[in-house]
């Protein structure tokens, strides 16, 4: 599954066009435009602000998700600054209390080095760095991360590709899990990592239209953990809609197609106002 996200990311690169011919067609146009994904990272930055509700199932608990998914500020097209403030809510299944507050916050520094308006192309890297703002007693966070990161982009008339891939690395100690039974020594989880891949393909019939797709994947490499080394694959189909000039509403349906799974499915909903 690794291979066939590393080959749509090589495949949305490879179909941009030669940097000779498309360094003269850029200058008759104007800019990038790709539309909004769901998941999968955009690969040009952007000003705008945006708001995000998930309503996720799992067979330990249901989950709810609201706040900033990205308020970002591009003060030249090529680099951007995007600050992500996530809230939200645990309804265990068991005995246990739900519990609410704010998860942890991010901040993503996103840098283009090629984009090529004449050929609706980009490809962009950065760094995604997350702080223990959430409580990781209550299970709402409490990491400190650091994620790295690549972002491509292609448009293809009504058609387009973006896909994304990351690595994030967990760099604080996790907090020691107390023991079932008195006099056995707590035990301190390892430290989390792992890869996260996205390919996204989107048809717009019409202007204010599109229909999105996405293939995600997330695959975890610490120890301890059942669902270690294993690919969870999901697939999410969206809409997404342009109400008025700088507005976009979209939602999709997280559904996984492996055993492996964090989550039966989720629920998406975004709205995004770009300036």
């Amino acid at each position: 599954m690794r291979r066939l996200f590393v080959v749509g990311l090589v495949l949305v690169v490879g179909v941009g066009p030669s940097p000779a011919r498309a360094s003269e067609e850029a200058k008759n146009a104007e800019e990038v435009s790709l539309p909004p994904t769901l998941i999968t990272e955009g690969a040009t930055p952007a000003t705008e602000l945006e708001a995000t509700f998930t309503m996720a199932k799992s067979e330990a608990e249901r989950g709810y998700g609201f706040g900033f998914s990205s308020i970002q500020y591009a003060p030249i097209p090529s680099f951007g600054l995007k600050l992500i403030v996530p809230f939200a809510v645990r309804d265990p299944r068991d005995s246990e209390p739900t519990v609410a507050g704010i998860g942890d916050v991010s901040v993503m520094a996103k840098y283009a080095p090629v984009l090529l308006p004449a050929q609706q192309f980009a490809l962009s890297g950065g760094v995604t760095v997350t702080f223990p703002t959430g409580s990781e007693r209550r299970e709402l966070g409490g990491q400190f991360a650091v994620a790295p990161f690549l972002a491509a982009g292609k448009g293809l008339g009504p058609f387009s590709l973006q896909a994304d891939v990351a690595y994030r690395w967990q760099l604080n100690r996790p907090r020691p899990v107390e023991p079932e039974e008195e006099g056995e020594e707590p035990v301190r989880p390892h430290k989390e990592h792992g890869v996260t891949a996205n390919l996204t393909s989107t048809y717009s019939p019409l202007r204010w239209l599109a229909l999105l797709l996405e293939l995600n994947s997330v695959t975890l490499l610490h120890r301890g953990d059942p669902l270690s080394e294993r690919v969870q694959l999901y697939l999410t189909p969206g809409v997404s809609v342009e109400p008025a000039e700088g507005w976009n509403l979209r939602a999709g349906v997280h559904l996984p197609v492996t055993s492996a799974r964090e989550l039966d499915w989720s629920l998406i909903v975004i709205l995004t106002k770009g300036f």
